[in-house]
């Protein structure tokens, strides 16, 4: 397997690896709000721990709390593990783009302007 090919196959799976990363976000909207609607249900005026709503009245409110703190850590891992494989993926297709045909052909390409002063200048020998 040369080094491009494993490349490729790493870029695919950190875009495979940030898929699961968004749908871990997803989990943590899916308990975050689960648990405000169980606290806002079970309490009428909740009391707050830090920024965390809950009651002391009972194991659903416990349930609230729980759901709530669970679904605010995973959904800032999952933001957090976004970004982190995202930015392994784009340096991967950096390296992909860097290692290309063209530098391996090693042809260099001429610009329109030395195109058009090579022209010039044999125009100048041959009117000499």
């Amino acid at each position: 397997m040369s080094m491009e090919d494993w490349m490729h196959r790493k870029a695919e799976e950190n875009a495979h690896n940030e898929i699961l990363a968004f749908l871990m976000t997803i989990l943590g909207v899916n308990l975050l709000v689960g648990g405000l609607i169980v606290v806002i249900l079970v309490a009428k005026e909740p009391n707050w721990l830090l920024i965390f709503p809950y009651t002391a009245q009972g194991s659903s409110a416990y349930i609230g709390l729980i759901l709530t703190i669970a679904g605010f850590f995973t959904l800032s891992a999952g933001f957090t593990l976004i970004i982190h494989y995202d930015r392994k993926r784009r340096w991967y297709i950096k390296e992909i783009e860097k290692s290309s045909l063209p530098k391996r052909w090693k042809k260099d390409y001429k610009t329109v302007n030395q195109i058009l002063e090579e022209y010039v200048g044999k125009r100048k020998k041959e009117s000499n």
